[in-house]
């Protein structure tokens, strides 16, 4: 249960940031548990009755397709809500929730979140314009996820993972989590090996550095520009063909 003000990788609990520290209720039952990395959260399809907050570390929501195609949703830092399809009752869910390192996860089941909603009615406004966000969010990845192939997909990944996770460094935007090419190849649904030449061909023209599962965006600006539009970008099989 929790009875104190957790901490988050971006400050207070997101429950307080709703509507500031001194009107949030102390004694709502909220559950914490800490995940190891690639730890399962919850599986998609399975049955989920509240909802759960990133308190610290990093997670992902990935969706897999019939074929077992994956395809990531929504990277997770501190701070963040996910299950809000089990804001109000029991749901399915669309998408599997799986620690990307080390992770505190907190979790309030729909009963009691109802009760917190009618002592803090403004919170079911703030929670909304959460979700309206996240919608237009997802939007947007998937306009911009239909024209990319494999290796633009792999680009677009090494972008959000500097914006979600990233922090200046002396030598760029040093990616604060170690994941392995394997990780990579997984969340794209390709092989290692591919994922290995395509991170070298990007390190070799200067637009990363990655060693051991340590990845630094040296330049973003030119990332950005192998995933422009169609009409702005050359047509490549590969990075190593450009």
């Amino acid at each position: 249960m929790c009875t104190a003000l957790c901490v988050t990788d971006s400050g207070a609990c997101p429950f307080t940031n709703l509507l500031g520290a001194e009107r949030f209720p102390l004694n709502s039952p909220i559950r914490h548990r800490t995940y190891q990395k690639s730890e399962l959260i919850f599986g998609q399809g399975a049955v989920i009755s509240g909802l759960y907050f990133l308190c610290r570390g990093a997670a992902r929501l990935t969706h897999y397709t019939q074929r077992r195609k994956q395809y990531i949703v929504r990277l997770l830092g501190g701070g963040d809500l996910f299950g809000t399809p089990a804001l109000w009752r029991t749901e399915t869910s669309s998408v599997e929730a799986r620690a990307l390192a080390e992770s505190v996860i907190g979790w309030v089941s729909s009963s009691d979140l109802q009760e917190i909603f009618r002592q803090e009615p403004g919170m079911i406004l703030e929670i909304q314009r959460r979700l309206a966000q996240e919608v237009s969010e997802l939007y947007v990845r998937l306009a911009e996820q239909a024209h990319l192939g494999t290796c633009g997909r792999l680009i677009q990944l090494l972008i959000e993972l500097g914006r979600k996770y990233g922090r200046a460094s002396s030598r760029g935007l040093l990616i604060d989590l170690e994941i392995t090419e394997q990780e990579l190849a997984e969340m794209l649904g390709c092989s290692r090996e591919w994922v290995s030449k395509q991170m070298s061909t990007l390190q070799r023209r200067g637009l990363i550095f990655h060693c051991r599962g340590e990845i630094v965006i040296l330049d973003e600006a030119g990332l950005q520009q192998l995933i422009a539009p169609p009409h702005k970008r050359q047509t490549f099989r590969d990075f190593g063909a450009m």
